[in-house]
């Protein structure tokens, strides 16, 4: 991780610093950058895919307190990001909710729980001028859009929220001239960021190449039906991009212990099996660069809908599902058919089966899964799967409970 560039380089994520009233470091907030360098596309951008690469960067590529100085980082969240899992340190770590994230109640709950998991979010683009806003009840820091305020209104407003919320920590942003800044410190604002004190430096960082084919066999590998936990270490140690941001990821998750996890089998004893084996698989996608965000999400939700529906299955190794699901998008990402790609990697019979021809009760369930996400219910093959023990009211909770843990990988 660098703050300068070289030929092998590319870029991670751009930092700003923030300041407290004595112009002592108070943060940074980390911001998307694409790798390449180039400017940020608005009608290709998305808020989610941001979120996750920042996160992703500055957690695993880089090391997050070298990059903060060991002070917090703020990373925007959307609506979607804050229902997932979070397994990052949250010391760390400041939640910055985007302004147009709205109360649902599915955000509610996702900020209750955040702040029972301890960690400290702050409130973006603030331009109310009074304390109405509903999520201010789980923030500890609001972030004024100062150019939106006048001097005067500022301090009513400032007055305003300490007066509700006396803990909270205000933050002036997009503070560009010296005067924006004493006008900030007049009217009670304890932290600062914006042009007049620095601009957003890019971070730097390498990304290793990729080699289809080996991706390709890695998936395999991973999502092998017979897998030990002691076959996951190995294969994983085998790939220094996995190994590194593994256990970067299981120590994110459990920085509160005392001891730090320093070994691939301990990150495999700590995340779990099934965790280490959806997220070694996302992040093995994640190489994919040339290809949207949301082919990867689907894959991983197919994954988790298949697993879900093939452990209600006498007999049917669930993790056997995983796979069926997550390899049936592998011709999206390889630009291949999947005859082809399956030639090329060893598969179980089963598996091979359930994905060329849809037969055997892994192949109904894929394609369930398949219709089911595309809402075309009047194709599914209802009385087949009752057959085999799967009610409606079954794959619908299957469903729900796919999109939590594809959410959660995210």
């Amino acid at each position: 991780m660098s703050e300068t560039s070289d030929d092998s380089a590319g870029v991670l994520f751009a930092r700003q610093p923030i300041y407290d009233r004595k112009l002592a470091l108070a943060g940074y907030e980390l911001l998307f950058r694409p790798y390449g360098g180039g400017p940020i596309v608005a009608a290709d951008f998305d808020g989610n895919r941001a979120t996750s690469q920042v996160l992703i960067n500055a957690f695993t590529a880089a090391d997050i307190r070298e990059v903060c100085d060991n002070q917090p980082a703020y990373v925007n969240f959307t609506a979607d990001s804050l229902i997932r899992d979070i397994p990052f340190d949250s010391r760390a770590l400041i939640i910055e909710i985007l302004e147009d994230v709205t109360d649902t109640p599915e955000v509610i709950e996702a900020l209750v729980r955040l702040r029972e998991e301890g960690h400290v979010m702050a409130l973006d683009d603030y331009t109310l001028t009074d304390a109405s806003h509903p999520l201010l009840p789980f923030v500890d820091v609001v972030k004024l859009d100062y150019p939106f305020y006048t001097a005067e209104t500022l301090a009513d407003t400032i007055q305003s929220l300490l007066a509700r919320y006396p803990d909270l920590q205000l933050l002036a942003e997009k503070i560009e001239t010296q005067e924006d800044y004493r006008i900030a410190m007049d009217a009670g604002c304890t932290l600062f960021q914006g042009y007049f004190l620095a601009r957003p430096e890019p971070v730097y960082g390498r990304v290793m190449p990729i080699n289809r084919l080996n991706i390709l066999r890695l998936l395999a590998e991973l999502n092998a039906a017979d897998i030990s936990m002691r076959d996951m270490a190995e294969i994983v140690q085998r790939d220094p991009f996995l190994s590194v941001r593994l256990l970067r990821m299981a120590n994110a998750a459990f920085a509160q212990q005392s001891r730090p996890v320093t070994s691939l089998h301990g990150a495999v004893m700590a995340l779990g099996l099934s965790r280490i084996r959806s997220l070694a698989s996302l992040l093995v996608l994640s190489r994919f660069d040339d290809k949207p965000h949301a082919l990867q999400q689907l894959a991983m939700m197919l994954g988790h809908f298949c697993h879900q529906l093939a452990s209600q299955l006498p007999g049917q190794t669930s993790e056997m599902g995983f796979t069926v699901g997550l390899f049936s998008c592998l011709d999206s990402f390889m630009d291949q058919p999947l005859e082809e790609i399956l030639a090329q990697i060893p598969v179980h019979p089963e598996i091979e089966a359930a994905l060329m021809r849809r037969t055997g009760p892994l192949g109904l369930i894929l394609q369930t899964a398949i219709d089911y996400q595309r809402a075309q219910w009047e194709r599914i093959d209802w009385p087949h799967l009752a057959e085999l023990g799967l009610s409606p009211d079954q794959v619908a909770g299957a469903y729900q409970q796919a999109l939590m843990r594809a959410n959660r990988d995210k």
